[in-house]
């Protein structure tokens, strides 16, 4: 064993004191096979035999090494020496609390009886609520310059499932688990939780005063008749999954409708039942109502997800606007409202509208172009290309000023968006 690594463990053995595991754990990516356990007890054994030869040689002095054998749990090395210990109490590890071992074979056995009550295929175990361990790690770790490591959750996973894995004969799957296991060290629960199934599709919105999400009022009641989520919910509970969740690429006002290539949507369901008839869920989300449909195109990972978000803020979307102007107005004007946003960056402060919810700067969209179709001197259709993130509505007032440039502006005349339609997203994922 490298001296340079008895060296660093005696060092930190001055400050603190460690069980075997947890000494192990700061040098866990060295020794490749070996267990935490096995690692911090080779330590500690040479660590006493190095010891040992210090004293001999006059290059440690008694105090110093009681305190390190102390800190490394090993008394029995000092009454050997004939120290007399007996009114030392023993010191309990400063990152554990000498517990390691006990949540190891306690929480093994209580998944080991979860896992035989349910008979799934494969599992996979959790661990919450240790953040402060892995703070006194990080701690030891940073104040020694150790970049080799393993962490403490990361330890109880694996040899918490291992021994549950030899108890019921049911392998940990690391990439699809059927059930998750997740215990909860601060309060010594254990949990059952589902892996999650994502189904990707579209949905249209073909009415109006509907909502993505359910919004309910300061007096309990529901702020609109239906919503996205509502559908969703429903469906939810005819699969009788744990829990439900939305993913969507963007979102719209509760008064402007989808039509056209409809909005991409991500639904996930927690349920112990993987083998979901996708045909099924669509038929369920189609039955609630006329005024939202959906169609379902694949199971999806959690990685296609993020990319879904993620693109949904660089993707083109077109929308249909009908516009109303306080002034008459002209097809030549409509013809220079085209030229001046093709191609045009717009400036956007947060909308008056939800600053209540969101932060106040200034966001910086891409306007690709414009067609317009004059329908009366004071209304006008509108086909709008832009990136994704840009506030229509906006762009149509200026929003007193907060929107630059806007048609407001180039129109010479206050404009207002009397109804807007979602006609198309680019899927950019």
């Amino acid at each position: 064993m490298s001296i340079d690594i008895v060296d660093k463990a005696m060092e930190i053995l001055k400050r603190y004191p460690l069980c075997d595991r947890c000494l192990g754990r700061l040098f866990g990516y060295l020794g490749k096979g070996l267990g935490n356990d096995e690692r911090g007890k080779a330590l500690k054994l040479v660590l006493v035999m190095e010891l040992h030869r210090k004293l001999q040689m006059n290059e440690i002095d008694l105090e110093t090494m009681k305190l390190i054998l102390l800190n490394a749990q090993r008394e029995d090395f000092l009454k050997n020496l004939g120290e007399h210990i007996e009114d030392v109490e023993r010191r309990r590890c400063y990152i554990c609390g000498d517990l390691i071992d006990k949540w190891i074979e306690e929480y093994s056995q209580k998944i080991a009886t979860i896992i035989q009550n349910l008979k799934p295929k494969s599992f996979l175990v959790g661990v919450s609520s240790v953040q402060e361990y892995v703070v006194k790690e990080d701690m030891i770790a940073r104040e020694f310059g150790l970049g080799y490591r393993e962490n403490i959750k990361r330890e109880l996973k694996r040899e918490i499932g291992k021994r549950a894995a030899v108890l019921t004969g049911i392998k940990p799957d690391f990439s699809k688990p059927e059930v998750i296991v997740i215990i909860d060290i601060a309060i010594g629960s254990v949990r059952i939780d589902y892996p999650s199934i994502i189904l990707y599709g579209y949905y249209w919105k073909y009415g109006r005063m509907i909502s993505q999400n359910i919004w309910i009022t300061k007096s309990g009641k529901m702020k609109y008749p239906l919503s996205v989520e509502d559908i969703v919910k429903f469906v939810s509970q005819q699969l009788k999954a744990d829990r439900y969740r939305l993913h969507i690429a963007g979102r719209e006002d509760v008064d402007v409708r989808v039509y056209g290539s409809g909005r991409p949507i991500a639904i996930e369901f927690k349920t112990m039942d993987k083998n979901i008839d996708m045909e099924l869920v669509e038929k369920y989300l189609n039955s609630v109502s006329p005024w939202l449909q959906f169609q379902i195109k694949m199971k999806v990972n959690r990685a296609f997800v993020i990319r879904l978000k993620e693109g949904a803020r660089f993707s083109r979307k077109i929308y249909r606007a009908i516009v109303y102007t306080s002034t008459p107005i002209t097809s030549e004007s409509l013809q220079k409202l085209e030229e001046v946003f093709k191609d045009r960056v717009i400036e956007q402060r947060t909308p008056t509208r939800v600053l209540k919810r969101r932060k106040d700067k200034v966001r910086r969209r891409k306007m690709f172009k414009i067609k317009t179709f004059l329908i009366s001197p004071n209304l006008f259709e509108a086909l709008i290309e832009c990136e994704g993130g840009l506030y229509v509505k906006e762009l149509i007032s200026g929003d007193n000023g907060r929107t630059k440039p806007s048609f407001s502006d180039v129109l010479g005349c206050d404009a207002r968006c009397v109804m807007l339609d979602v006609l198309y997203v680019h899927e950019y994922i």
